[in-house]
């Protein structure tokens, strides 16, 4: 049950590119929850665009009225924590580049910084955060749900050894949660 948040310049995109765009990171990061991605799953996904404007926008403390790019997009995917290991958020963060790539087009230019090179260069100004909700702090229907909860809700049972997965890392985080709580 992520939700997906975009921030970006007010204008940065059109309806038809937000709609393209919406659709992919939904199934970016809903197809890292279960396995296979299900119809079920994927409408328990929202996406949200925040469009700011561009006076109140300050890459590196400079305001992006007077800076010289500006293109820049802050994804923000929130995520039951037990769903996710450290490959899932890797390719969470692959693919949401592409989905944008996809949407924006690859303008052919290459950034080089002590050896590291990203490519379009634009991809340097899309920075993703995947925030992972402890076990017992997800909340829904008006009560806290955990990971098995979850699961039900988005039909993570059609995909049972991902299922487990989740499941396993779930009485773990649970188990470590009540430890500290003691």
């Amino acid at each position: 049950m992520p939700y997906i948040r975009v921030s970006c310049l007010t204008g940065a995109l059109n309806h038809t590119q937000k709609a393209t765009l919406a659709s992919r990171l939904a199934d970016v990061v809903m197809g890292q929850e279960i396995e296979p991605l299900t119809e079920i799953g994927r409408a328990a996904a929202a996406v949200f665009f925040d469009e700011i404007d561009e006076h109140n926008w300050f890459p590196g403390g400079v305001s992006l009225l007077d800076h010289p790019e500006k293109q820049y997009f802050v994804v923000e995917a929130v995520v039951a924590a037990s769903f996710f290991n450290q490959s899932r958020r890797d390719i969470v963060q692959t693919e949401v580049a592409a989905a944008f790539v996809a949407v924006l087009g690859d303008d052919g230019t290459s950034l080089e910084r002590e050896g590291v090179t990203v490519s379009p260069a634009y991809l340097m100004r899309l920075h993703t955060a995947i925030i992972e909700i402890p076990e017992g702090s997800w909340g829904a229907g008006g009560r806290t749900v955990d990971t098995e909860l979850i699961g039900k809700f988005i039909g993570a049972g059609q995909g049972p050894s991902r299922f487990a997965e989740a499941r396993a890392l779930g009485a773990k985080m649970k188990a470590a949660r009540q430890l500290l709580e003691s």
